[in-house]
């Protein structure tokens, strides 16, 4: 009897369609010759010349030639300003121009409009020496972007409304603010002008940098409303150190620093290194090869760019002063400022442990059934979750170390993937040459075996 198995794969299955996108899009046409004639109109009047060697026609981008600007008093460095236009199919385009110096540096400037005449008048009244500043003979290049000074009054209004509106702390605020106006009267703008002079020296050291000016004088005039310049991002080199400076223009969260060097050479420093400086500098964090830090500035502008521009000053200067010196001297000037960081960096511990200490002693206060303090503290552990996730910055519980001296005698070492291999000069380990000795004889025969033939 002959058996036959029957093998059934089941139902062949269709292959799934692909999703359809949410909006249609085009794809990318290149420039053509007629369009690049098209767009040369509003360059051409102002003597500026299309580089058909830098552009790239398949992605939209015509690169125009470099105009070289030499040094003056207020920025003694030659710099080299160079336009890029990211010609869209439709809408908006995009209008950049790169300056760089000597060193490297380089510094951005971006406007977006449709006007390309108009966006050509914007970045004019953005002088080009305001993208690099020098302190300490230690040249900075600052990135740029233009934005509507109306969106930064829109976000603090909105922010506030929303604020007031939606949460029980902003109409306690609201509440707080319409009596101390009834009972301050008068004094009130008083209060209001004592809240904001914390910034006005930085904007006054802002504005007297080469090429700053003042939060209220820095507007480029435009058809549609004054635009502001955002600082977005900056870079430097401080002897051995790399810094990258990213600021997040959309919520007022705090400016985020990158300390890296050169390959193959590792950074050694402090985690207080920048904190020393101030209260608003926040310790560093090593990650893997790069120190990431962040420096509180103020969350709106005109003040925001201001601010930073006069703390990333302040970093420069304190960085130069301090690689320049060997690390046993940091201890020794930063000795009060290392102190004071340490309880910084250990107020949120504190703050826990002192809730956790009270905590016992609410069995003996005498408060009626319906009290508001009874409803504050049997609801205070969401009201504390709430509070925790609406802060800018999240607080790090930890036990923070005691400062202690430095013990390198640089703040950089060499890195070597793996030892070098032993010379005349560099004998072998010790247990390798006891192995080497073992197998000297080689693969020679035993004498018993010669012997026995």
């Amino acid at each position: 009897m002959q058996q036959v198995r029957i093998v059934s794969k089941g139902p062949r299955l269709m292959p799934k369609p692909k999703p359809r996108p949410l909006r249609p899009t085009q794809p990318l046409r290149p420039l053509t010759h007629h369009d690049i004639l098209a767009l040369m109109a509003p360059f051409t009047r102002r003597g500026l010349h299309a580089d058909m060697a830098a552009s790239r026609r398949e992605d939209r981008v015509l690169a125009f030639k470099p105009e070289d600007i030499p040094a003056d008093a207020h920025c003694p460095l030659d710099l080299t300003a160079q336009l890029t236009l990211e010609a869209a199919q439709v809408g908006k385009h995009r209008l950049v121009r790169r300056v760089r110096d000597g060193s490297g540096l380089t510094a951005t400037l971006t406007a977006d409009g449709a006007d390309l005449d108009a966006l050509l008048e914007q970045l004019e009244q953005v002088p080009v020496r305001r993208h690099f500043a020098v302190y300490d003979g230690v040249p900075v290049a600052r990135s740029y972007m233009l934005e509507p000074a109306s969106q930064a009054l829109a976000q603090r209004a909105g922010a506030g409304a929303r604020w007031a509106a939606q949460t029980v702390g902003g109409r306690l605020w609201q509440a707080a603010r319409g009596g101390a106006e009834r009972v301050l009267g008068s004094r009130l703008p008083f209060l209001r002008r004592k809240g904001s002079a914390s910034l006005a020296p930085a904007a006054e050291r802002a504005a007297s940098e080469p090429g700053g000016a003042a939060p209220d004088d820095a507007l480029v005039e435009d058809a549609d409303g004054p635009l502001r310049a955002v600082i977005t991002e900056a870079n430097t080199r401080v002897g051995p150190v790399h810094l990258n400076l990213k600021a997040d223009r959309f919520n007022g969260m705090p400016v985020e620093l990158k300390l890296t060097t050169d390959a193959g050479v590792k950074l050694k420093v402090p985690e207080d290194l920048l904190a020393v400086v101030g209260w608003p500098y926040r310790p560093l964090r090593q990650i893997v090869s790069y120190w990431r830090g962040s420096i509180r500035v103020a969350t709106h502008e005109p003040e925001r760019t201001a601010d930073i521009e006069a703390k990333l000053g302040e970093v420069v200067e304190h960085l130069s002063a301090t690689l320049a010196a060997p690390p046993k001297e940091f201890h020794r000037r930063h000795l009060g400022a290392r102190w004071r960081v340490t309880y910084q960096r250990a107020v949120p511990m504190l703050f826990l442990l002192g809730i956790m200490a009270a905590t016992p002693g609410i069995q003996w206060l005498d408060m009626a059934d319906n009290s508001i303090l009874r409803m504050l503290i049997f609801h205070a552990p969401p009201f504390m979750l709430v509070g925790f996730f609406l802060m800018r910055e999240m607080p790090r519980f930890e036990i923070p170390p005691l400062p202690r001296a430095l013990v390198q005698r640089d703040w950089v070492e060499r890195v070597t993937d793996k030892k070098a291999a032993p010379t005349e000069a560099a004998p072998a380990e010790p247990a390798a040459a006891a192995n080497a000795e073992r197998f000297d004889g080689g693969l020679a025969r035993p004498a018993a075996a010669e012997a026995e033939g």
